[in-house]
């Protein structure tokens, strides 16, 4: 009887400190994902890290028990750590930038990391202890016939992550990764990030390692100083050179007879990480193919004997910029500009501009990417009296057109050329919480509708320029051909054409890609 008894009373001990530890375990998980996570990825990758708790628990044989405990839970004390590692050192989110910086260590400094960071390493050691022996401390969990279930429930729930990522990819965006988003919903999601960083290495090495064997004749353009600018969610319907009703753009307008204004050219679609590949680029709408990434403005450019440079206000990494990275380290001279506003880039312009001969130099701006209110010093709020999303959205615009002024007043004394195009246009909503906002499936016109032109200094000979309204609708997808021939560049085997004569037979059915991919005729968009 005392011997039962005593049994009884060891299977009720065990059975509460295994109830306590796996309480510990998942109040320390929910605990360091809310620090910066939303409640539903809370949720999610507690019930995840529960169900692998229970599934390795109900595992009969102690030496599989322990291998799927280590194969499992070591990576969830992992993704804890560093999440932990970035809140307690810089007081935010184990992103994008870390990944890389650990992809990117090497061994010798590897080393020197963990003797500074030797807290972090006992902390990840100290929580893998834990999981591991949760993971065989106290009875089963559930009766010896449900045993299963655990394992069912979790491989059940996993395959609903799956599916909720992929009709997401079907029906809104398709620019992250299957994977990547389900990750996101686990206890491993900071795995995430080091799958993009992996992702980014691989296709920045393979641009670089894809460039064409160019063959190339070139003619003279009358010009020494090629700027690029790639605006950001700039409208046309916001421009006061388009007929906007507010003075948006006093500084194009003044400009306007030293322009060539594109009056309907088209983005190839609604997001910067498409668009502007697809307008640099080969690759095109119709035919896509990423292998054609390495045929790009800045390599051409670079073959024809240009000094070429890549100064951005965009992000360098992630899945929204790994291509346009890719692009722009092909540059002999490229930075990126974090904080501060697009102004911010002239500095770097105008050491560009010191250099002698002909170059190209690519300005990628910030623009009017949502929150606009924050793209423009709190000086620049100069357009008042609309809500207050009207007034932030049209005095970026008009920051934008400032900045342009600036850039207009630095070449004017030389043989210089401007072109520029916005990645994309926005879509305006009072209705909805954010009133400006990018266009995803089934995109509108005003979020592809984007303003182009081509500006030339009064030093560029007047035979050298082409200016006026051009009309024809255009699609952005072509920039890569036009800026070809803007800077004197002709493809063997190719007709040898000016800009002028090949806008004047330019005639394409002019076609855009939403974010699920869908290919659309701008005809019959409206």
């Amino acid at each position: 009887m005392s011997t039962l008894f005593s049994q009884k009373s060891v299977d009720t001990s065990s059975r509460v400190t295994g109830s306590i530890l796996i309480v510990i375990s998942l109040l320390i998980v929910i605990g360091v994902n809310i620090l910066n996570a939303k409640y539903n990825a809370v949720i999610n990758r507690t019930l995840v890290f529960l169900l692998i708790l229970l599934t390795v628990k109900c595992i009969h044989n102690k030496y599989i028990r322990n291998i799927l405990a280590i194969v499992l839970l070591i990576p969830v004390a992992a993704d804890v750590t560093l999440q932990l590692y970035a809140w307690n050192n810089f007081n935010s989110a184990f992103s994008y930038g870390f990944a890389l910086s650990v992809l990117n260590t090497t061994s010798g400094e590897a080393s020197s990391m963990l003797g500074l960071y030797w807290r972090d390493c006992l902390i990840f050691v100290a929580l893998s202890a834990l999981f591991i022996y949760t993971a065989n401390t106290g009875a089963w969990p559930v009766a010896p016939r449900f045993r299963r279930w655990p394992g069912i429930v979790l491989g059940l729930t996993v395959f609903a992550f799956f599916a909720q990522a992929w009709q997401h990819q079907l029906r809104k965006s398709n620019v992250e990764s299957l994977t990547q988003r389900v990750v996101q919903a686990t206890p491993v999601s900071t795995a995430k990030v080091f799958m993009q960083a992996v992702e980014d290495i691989s296709v920045v090495a393979n641009i670089g390692n894809n460039i064409p064997d160019y063959k190339i004749t070139l003619s003279d353009t009358g010009i020494d100083n090629y700027v690029l600018i790639i605006g950001e969610s700039e409208r046309t319907a916001n421009m006061g050179i388009y007929g906007y009703q507010r003075d948006t753009t006093p500084e194009l307008v003044k400009q306007q007879s030293q322009l060539l204004l594109f009056r309907n050219a088209v983005t190839p679609a609604p997001v910067t990480i498409m668009a502007v590949p697809l307008a640099i680029t080969a690759d095109t709408v119709k035919a896509r193919d990423p292998h054609k990434y390495g045929d790009n403005v800045i390599n051409i450019a670079n073959k024809a004997g240009y000094d070429t440079s890549w100064f951005s206000r965009q992000g360098k990494g992630g899945a929204h910029n790994n291509v346009i990275t890719g692009i722009a380290m092909n540059a002999r001279q490229h930075e990126w500009v974090d904080g501060g506003y697009d102004e911010d880039l002239l500095p770097l312009l105008n050491d560009a501009l010191k250099k002698p001969g002909k170059k190209i130099i690519v300005l990628h701006l910030y623009g009017s990417h949502e929150p606009a209110c924050r793209r423009f010093p709190a000086s620049e709020s100069v357009l008042k009296g609309g809500s207050e999303a009207d007034d932030c959205y049209d005095n970026s615009v008009r920051y934008t057109d400032k900045v342009m002024g600036k850039i207009f007043a630095a070449l004017d004394n030389s043989r210089s050329s401007v072109m520029y195009f916005s990645d994309h246009g926005l879509v305006r909503d009072p209705q909805r919480s954010v009133v400006y906002s990018h266009g995803g499936v089934n995109p509108p016109r005003e979020a592809l509708h984007i303003p182009m032109f081509i500006w030339y200094s009064h030093q560029v000979d007047s035979k050298n320029k082409f200016t006026g309204d051009y009309t024809t609708p255009w699609s952005a997808d072509d920039v890569n051909t036009l800026a070809e021939l803007w800077l004197g560049i002709h493809r063997q085997g190719e007709p040898v054409n000016s800009v002028q004569s090949w806008l004047s037979g330019y005639n394409k059915n002019v076609s855009v890609l939403d974010t699920t991919g869908k290919l659309y005729d701008w005809g019959n968009i409206r």
